[in-house]
């Protein structure tokens, strides 16, 4: 019985109070104020062809939208690239270029290894005080959570997935409710991340008036 009762209470603090904590912070894309500066897309997987995946590319249109509704000025887009043949920061590089988003407003981050890894290096390397970030639905909450724990100040625009099918759905959030654990844990015993010296971006060779 007490077993039952702490395995509830754990359901209705990860999936119900958490998510809440933030939810000053997330906006729909139509109704995000504008804030200039980057939004941030973090990775999400790429095809074998190297192509985005349908989830990635959910990412990529919700902040596409944000930047063509002058939102925010560039993209800082952060994911896996561990290996020589996989890489998701090139392949949503690619698939902005396609959209006719200058090269110029793109930088990557090859070293989004973790979401905690984008966020660091975001604040650290990249010299963010602010972002935008878009990510999907399901993992927003969490990347909003470490993002203030690291002093961070960021919004949230999520990109939807509800019109995936009913079993996608359930993978993403069973992942999701253990990575929220693990949320917690980098919050309280932050991971080294691999970081380096500070690295230009749009806001150094071209500030806002």
């Amino acid at each position: 019985m007490i077993l039952a009762l702490a395995l509830l209470g754990d359901l209705l603090w990860t999936l119900g109070r958490f998510p809440a904590l933030h939810r000053l912070q997330i906006y729909s894309a139509d109704r995000m104020p504008s804030v200039g500066g980057a939004v941030l897309v973090l990775g999400a997987g790429v095809y074998g062809d190297g192509e985005p995946t349908s989830i990635l590319e959910g990412r990529l249109r919700t902040a596409l939208e944000l930047y063509q509704s002058g939102k925010v000025r560039w993209f800082l887009v952060s994911g896996d690239n561990r290996h020589s043949t996989y890489n998701e920061p090139q392949a949503m590089r690619r698939w902005l270029i396609k959209q006719g988003v200058p090269l110029t407003n793109i930088v990557s981050d090859y070293a989004g290894l973790r979401t905690w890894d984008s966020l660091k290096r975001a604040q650290a390397v990249f010299g963010l005080r602010q972002v935008v970030v878009v990510t999907s639905d399901f993992h927003l909450p969490r990347a909003l959570y470490l993002a203030d724990h690291m002093g961070l100040r960021a919004w949230g625009v999520p990109a939807k997935t509800d019109d995936r099918p009913w079993a996608s759905r359930v993978r993403f959030w069973s992942r999701e409710y253990i990575a929220r654990h693990l949320a917690l844990w980098d919050a309280w015993f932050p991971p080294d991340t691999r970081l380096g010296p500070r690295e230009p971006t749009p806001d150094d060779w071209s500030p806002a008036p």
